[in-house]
């Protein structure tokens, strides 16, 4: 949705909150807090509504099945921390689902009075305003009268209020953990990992004992989902990329922080993949969040949760995992799923560049690369030749993290980012390398200095 397109829905929902007889207490048979509570289980896929006269303990109501009434409890029960606009959000429909709605008004009141570019909190707060005035309220936004060229936007708003409620009724196992992270050398301090399914951005902390949750966020992807191929398609890649240095961007377009991610890498080259300028990013002037499918193709964060995020990684090191779907694994029983063909062959590399022995380095790269400042064809035949005279001597070389990445239809890849340590810098040099195995060898297609 266009920044135009959001101040006009924003003042479309202000408009509903003006009529004063909307302002009084309704008295009577219907509650607003279950007319409102119908909807929020609709939004998380329960079977039937809560009939807008009915109390949640009849027994002749929908409500009474095994299933809603687990998602009730669920709802009911869920521990809400932190003052967040978010967390506000939850503790206003929490209030609503105990039927304490004298309290979720006020709450609501308050949130969109301190946030009022909260578009969401907005929609609901009309909502509750509406069923005050008697309206019925069958589901997030059925009450409120928003010109027919705002629907696709009401959906998205229904969207996100199911994904943010999700987040909060369906949290990670804390014994359970990405497995894609299965394996993290504690090298690696941090880990950010994105599933797009569920609108949601976790960091990780790593550390000897392995990777620990400690903060997540939800997060607007690009309008036409995932997928990226092309320069201008509004589709966010899928892959594993990494933190790039933090870009000094106009606030008004794109919050409070910017960190780019390297797409496209040499996975993506290798198979024709294109664009430029996915990043990490905060929420424009005038909107505290987006809806689920409303970017250019980046993963944009309220700016809160972003300005935290860009103070808390690494940059050039730090992994982000942009997936369509998180697989979480008891973090006991997690494995790297590393081939050990894969390790074999990276020992001899390091080994080959520790005694800097030029031709037994060759066997580790496929022939006749055109990209890396290690591994084009022309400067590793030269660097093989100064090898031989002895100019390149490398004190250690020391892996930081080994990422493997699947694909279908594509070879098995390992992504290495590593600091070369030279007698000539007193800094180590990071490094990143892109292996695939052909044929039942793991050979180098990418090797050369992390800009």
């Amino acid at each position: 949705m266009s920044t135009d397109r959001s101040q006009q829905f924003l003042a479309s929902l202000r408009q509903i909150h003006q009529p004063p007889q909307a302002q009084r207490r309704l008295k009577g048979a219907t509650h607003p807090g279950m007319l409102v509570f119908g909807g929020l289980l609709a939004l998380l896929g329960v079977a039937g509504l809560v009939s807008a006269r009915v109390e949640p303990s009849d027994p002749s109501s929908p409500e009474s099945s095994v299933q809603q009434l687990q998602k009730e409890r669920t709802l009911l029960s869920a521990r809400i921390e932190g003052q967040s606009p978010e967390a506000r959000l939850m503790r206003g429909l929490q209030l609503l689902a105990k039927g304490e709605e004298d309290q979720a008004f006020e709450a609501f009141a308050s949130l969109v009075q301190q946030q009022p570019d909260f578009a969401l909190a907005q929609l609901i707060y009309a909502d509750l305003l509406m069923a005050r005035s008697g309206h019925m309220v069958s589901q997030i936004g059925s009450a409120a009268p928003l010109p027919s060229e705002h629907h696709v936007s009401l959906m998205q708003l229904r969207l996100e209020a199911r994904q943010r409620l999700t987040a909060l009724i369906a949290p990670p196992d804390p014994n359970t953990l990405p497995k894609v992270l299965a394996g993290l050398p504690a090298a690696t301090r941090h880990a950010i990992v994105v599933d797009t399914s569920r609108s949601r951005l976790f960091v990780f902390e790593n550390s000897a004992q392995g990777p620990k949750l400690i903060d997540d966020s939800y997060i607007a992807i690009g309008k036409a989902g995932t997928g990226k191929l092309l320069e201008g398609d509004f589709r966010t890649p899928l892959g594993v990329y990494f933190v790039g240095m933090p870009r000094q961007e106009a606030f008004e377009r794109y919050g409070v922080a910017t960190l780019p991610l390297n797409y496209p890498n040499e996975l993506d080259r290798q198979v024709g993949r294109g664009g430029t300028s996915i990043w990490l990013h905060g929420e424009r002037l005038g909107s505290y969040s987006r809806t689920p499918q409303s970017t250019d193709g980046c993963v944009v964060l309220p700016n809160d949760e972003m300005a935290k995020l860009a103070k808390t990684v690494l940059p050039r090191e730090t992994p982000v995992f942009v997936l369509d779907h998180v697989e979480w694994v008891d973090r006991a029983k997690a494995k790297p799923e590393l081939a050990p063909a894969f390790l074999t062959a990276f020992r001899g590399w390091q080994q080959a560049k520790l005694r800097q022995d030029g031709q037994a380095l060759l066997q580790y790269y496929e022939a006749g690369l055109d990209r890396g400042s290690d591994s084009e064809a022309s400067r590793l035949t030269a660097n093989v030749q100064r090898m031989q005279r002895g100019e390149l001597p490398v004190q250690n070389v020391e892996a930081t993290s080994m990422l493997p990445w699947a694909e279908a239809g594509q070879p098995q890849s390992v992504i290495v980012t590593y600091h070369e340590f030279t007698p000539d810098s007193a800094q180590p040099k990071l490094k990143r390398q892109y292996w695939r195995e052909r044929g039942g060898q793991w050979r180098l297609f990418f090797d050369g200095a992390v800009g």
